[in-house]
């Protein structure tokens, strides 16, 4: 330990935040300071600046710069200058987020290469800074994150967004909002309306008046502050049973409640059953928070500090859990980066997969599942390169395009992602603008990785010596020079155009051959299409799109209604496996709706149509695909158009997670429904009588004939809630 006497080191921090951010948000951004200042005398900067004047005037040990999703406009100038201070970058994103890219740019520009983030999902999503990635994982303060005096009269309490790449906290709502008293707290967003959040106090004291609490790491599976703040108020975690949680010691039914959707209610009735076990798993958790991921635990940016300065060439500093301390290691060893597991990147690794079928239409389905969680760089790399495989080269453009819209308009990065802007350029030349390419290609020579010199190599291109290659946040799978060049052959061929003039050094080969112009590839079908690319292109920017964003409401108004939106917005945020019609498709205004959630859907189910001229029920246990049957619950959407079609289905529909009624005034109709809600099994979620239109959620437990202690104990928790 540190002397008394000793002064603590001193700490130079580099911020730039944008202004206008909600109280909430500013107050996590004082809390990084608050925990530094456990180990650092900490000095902020959060201006424009020359580097060496501030350092010159402080004399840092250590100098820490920040970057990622909440970084505003920034400059700093001589970051080269007094190489012998040590620096190091604070990666403050998301690990699924394009700010990452922006991250890279700016360590990059101002010569950082080693880094800590809070994001113990981070490894497994930046794999190729992964070995000098450490994690300073989030923490609490006990000073605020306490039990509060007064009575627990929340049984459940939910908070947070309820957003798609939330897939097991929305799963669990749904659950536990059918089979407990619940209160919701409503997420206000990151903009001036999230300035009604509760945070602080305000926010531990709800905590603590809260028996159940469920948090959850996004479809990364992190660990995020909610995980810690909720048992340090004495309330009871639920979360999902991940590797982060399990690596920061929470355990199943000792210090918290683990498990799925379809689980916890149970294990919430034992609980609720035997208040002396309740209190115990409450105490153990807090326990566990209070030694061992407070603030003051937090030591990691000071062990790196101190390592650094004893470590010799041979040796580089690692961590070997999430939670745990650094350590010197020989400069050669194995290192296994963390996987969080998270969700969306099996189907990374999917679409990649069938890509080297080659199948880009399956790739193409997987990637576009990541892409509905969230729009994840990776995944929109994976889409584009989907496209060009099945000769869709404008598809491959609309996609790299956004991502760059995104990077250099909304995160103000002065340059791309290397791997984005080198599929770009493959795009330009699948559509035929090989001088836009060879321009692209030529911007920004200060960028290197294997797969933007291998684009610069192919046009002719010499690649220019830098420091060093940027990282990427979204690399493709490594592949040989023959393969690559193979690959992009392929492309070319599917789009229509032709490799002459590349510098490609292997032979072309009779598959890579490009195919004879076919009718839409000519030059006047090209010209069009750069035409109705520049009028798209326009109608997306400037005065245009902003006149587009002021009429969107108004068209929303008249294309749908509330009990439509509503029907998307379910369908689009439920775990489905299958959805299934009955009746004739149409282009109805639910129709629409209906489509538009299953496309929205992560999972992106396969809607299986059943008409009622042609019920076959082998169609319809097949869209089930492997769900239980019997009194299981599957995971299947089944959409009523036509009650006559559904006859002879009723057991079916009482085993489906979600079942949409649009004929209740037709006698069959009215059948169905009379039957789904005659018991406990479904709920309600939307109903319109005069239209004969309902939404029936099916519950994950089977129905309750009798009740028992745990819902007693609930009862009593409830009263003293009114």
């Amino acid at each position: 330990m540190r002397p008394i006497d000793q002064p603590l080191p001193r700490l130079l921090f580099f911020r730039w935040a944008k202004p206008g951010l909600p109280g909430f948000l500013n107050r996590h951004l004082d809390e990084h300071v608050q925990t530094l200042e456990h180990f650092f005398d900490v000095r902020v900067i959060d201006r424009d600046c020359d580097y060496a004047a501030e350092c010159d005037a402080f004399s840092p040990d250590l100098c820490v710069f920040e970057s990622g999703v909440y970084a505003g406009e920034r400059s700093i100038r001589n970051t080269a200058s007094r190489p012998e201070i040590p620096k190091l970058g604070f990666l403050h994103s998301d690990p699924y987020d394009l700010a990452r890219a922006v991250f890279l740019s700016d360590m990059d520009r101002w010569g950082v290469e080693e880094y800590f983030t809070t994001s113990v999902a981070m490894a497994e999503y930046t794999p190729e800074i992964a070995d000098r990635l450490f994690v300073w994982p989030n923490s609490v303060d006990p000073a605020v994150f306490h039990s509060y005096p007064g009575e627990k009269n929340i049984p459940v309490l939910f908070t947070g967004s309820q957003e798609r790449h939330y897939p097991w906290r929305n799963a669990v709502g749904r659950t536990l909002s059918r089979n407990f008293a619940t209160m919701t707290m409503p997420h206000y967003g990151w903009g001036k309306s999230g300035g009604r959040t509760v945070f602080g106090a305000d926010y531990a004291r709800l905590l603590s008046a809260s028996v159940f609490v469920p948090a959850c790491g996004s479809m990364s599976r992190d660990l995020v502050r909610k995980h810690l703040e909720i048992p340090a108020a004495g309330a009871c975690l639920i979360a999902e049973d991940t590797p982060a949680v399990a690596a920061f010691g929470f355990v199943d039914l000792e210090n918290c409640v683990l498990g799925e959707a379809e689980e916890i209610p149970d294990k919430l009735d034992a609980l609720l059953a035997d208040p002396g076990r309740l209190e115990a798993v409450v105490r153990a958790g807090q326990k566990l928070v209070q030694e061992r991921h407070v603030q003051s635990r937090r030591s990691q940016v000071l062990e790196w500090l101190q390592l650094q300065a004893v470590r010799s060439p041979a040796e580089r500093i690692v961590q070997a859990s999430p939670a745990g301390s650094l350590f010197l290691s020989p400069k050669d060893s194995t290192q296994v980066p963390f996987a969080a597991g998270g969700r969306d990147r099996q189907f990374l690794a999917s679409g990649w997969h069938l890509l080297e079928e080659p199948d880009p239409d399956g790739a193409r389905r997987e990637f576009l599942k990541c892409l509905n969680f969230y729009f994840i760089p990776e995944a929109v790399i994976g889409a584009a390169f989907s496209e060009l495989a099945a000769g869709n080269a404008e598809a491959a453009r609309d996609w790299t395009t956004q991502a760059l819209v995104d990077t250099f308009t909304d995160r103000s990065a002065p340059d791309p992602d290397p791997v984005l802007w080198a599929t770009h350029l493959r795009a330009l030349l699948c559509s035929g603008e090989r001088e836009q390419a060879v321009a692209g290609a030529r911007r920004f020579p200060h960028l290197s990785h294997r797969e933007l010199d291998r684009m610069r190599s192919l046009l002719g291109l010499e690649t220019a010596a830098v420091r060093s290659a940027r990282a990427s946040i979204c690399p493709v799978p490594e592949t040989s020079q023959g393969k690559w060049e193979a690959t992009l052959a392929h492309a070319l061929m599917a789009c229509g155009q032709s490799r002459d003039g590349l510098r490609f050094t292997a032979a072309p080969t009779a598959a890579s051959t490009p195919a004879p112009v076919v009718p839409g590839h000519g030059p006047a079908a090209l010209l069009r299409k750069r035409l109705l690319r520049r009028i798209r292109w326009r109608m997306r920017t400037g005065a245009v799109r902003q006149l587009r964003l002021r009429l969107s409401p108004l068209k929303q108004r008249l294309l749908t209604d509330e009990f439509s939106r509503t029907l998307t917005d379910i369908l689009r945020r439920e775990g489905l496996e299958s959805a299934v019609l009955f009746g004739d498709p149409a282009g109805d205004r639910l129709q629409r709706a209906m489509r538009r959630g299953l496309e929205l859907n992560p999972s992106l189910p396969p809607l299986t149509v059943v008409r009622a001229a042609q019920v076959d029920t082998s169609v319809i246990a097949g869209a089930a695909g492997d769900a239980e049957r019997g009194t299981g619950t599957n995971r299947t959407a089944a959409f009523v158009a036509d009650a006559r079609a559904a006859e002879g289905s009723a057991e079916f529909l009482s085993r489906c997670a979600l079942v949409v009624l649009t004929d209740t005034t037709t006698p069959g109709g009215y059948r169905l429904l009379t039957g789904l809600t005659a018991g406990s099994r479904f709920v309600l979620l939307g109903h319109e009588p005069v239209r004969g239109t309902a939404i029936l959620a099916g519950s994950d437990r089977p129905p309750v004939q009798e009740k028992h202690h745990g819902e007693q104990a609930l009862q009593q928790t409830e009263g003293s809630a009114q």
